[in-house]
């Protein structure tokens, strides 16, 4: 699956004829399935999109010193948005370094400019503003997970994959959106239960944290679907937001794909539990 390079500047400006902001009539061409770039990301529409569609929008977040394209080519994200019928766009962290933006007082900061990707593609008309997720590997995890905060009113859930979680901001209390949070239990770059002396970035304690701001319950359903497998599931959830977890003995750090090390793959878990969630009220 080979397709042009995303580009690393995000703006408001939405491709000539793919029509306007503010509920514009939208030109015929906005929503035909394939790739475009908006405001120079690239921008992925399943076969089921058509004129006056509403698609769930994924986004996709590389890692640390990825790119978008990288991401898509690796993770095959786009293959099953064929399959499902959603969306998908892959941006460029803003830094030289490409590394997300963690907190607030990391620069570029690259919060406003997904906030602009978002408002580009809503203009287009094809997509569904009340089922927009995202979901990244390690640094581009964290990142997800900032936007499942910062970008609460927007995002209706976020799926982390090998996260770090350590240099995030603490989120607001009426901050709410849908996790799921897969992790390895052998993951040597972001450990699994944080790094001494402090052990920031502990994921346990990170989706414990996230369950409370949902309102869910204290003590989660245990259960093990696979061998290896350990899978966290909060009830009672408030605004229709869910929390889930899924650590897997034996797997170091990175994507996840079924039989490395356990018969679990990263794009069924993650689009079963996007599927059909909106965003909170």
């Amino acid at each position: 699956m080979k397709r042009a390079a995303a580009g690393l500047v995000i703006g408001l400006a939405v491709a000539s004829g793919c029509g306007t902001a503010g509920g514009a009539s939208v030109a015929p061409t906005a929503c035909v399935p394939g790739d475009r770039q908006i405001g120079g990301v690239r921008l992925h529409l399943p076969p089921q999109a058509r004129a006056g569609s509403r698609l769930p929008l994924v986004i996709g977040l590389h890692g640390a010193g990825g790119t978008g394209e990288e991401f898509e080519q690796r993770t095959g994200l786009s293959d099953v948005g064929d399959e499902e019928g959603f969306a998908t766009v892959y941006p460029n962290a803003a830094s030289s370094r490409r590394f997300w933006s963690l907190n607030e007082s990391a620069h570029p900061d690259d919060v406003p400019r997904i906030e602009a990707m978002l408002d580009a593609i809503e203009a287009l008309g094809c997509t569904d503003p009340d089922r927009v997720y995202a979901t990244g590997v390690s640094n581009g995890g964290g990142f997800a997970a900032r936007l499942g905060c910062e970008l609460s009113g927007r995002i209706a859930a976020v799926a982390p994959v090998a996260g770090g979680y350590r240099a995030l901001d603490r989120c607001p209390a009426n901050r709410r959106a849908s996790l799921l949070e897969i992790h390895g239990l052998a993951d040597h770059v972001v450990p699994y239960r944080g790094i001494p002396p402090d052990y920031k970035g502990h994921v346990p304690r990170f989706v414990a944290r996230w369950a409370r701001r949902d309102g869910c319950s204290a003590r989660p359903v245990r259960t093990h679907p696979e061998r290896g497998v350990l899978r966290l599931r909060y009830r009672g959830c408030q605004d229709g937001t869910a929390v889930e977890h899924l650590a897997i003995a034996g797997l170091d750090h990175g994507w996840v794909f079924r039989g490395s090390p356990a018969d679990v793959e990263a794009n069924e878990e993650i689009w079963r539990f996007f599927r059909g969630r909106r965003r909170a009220a």
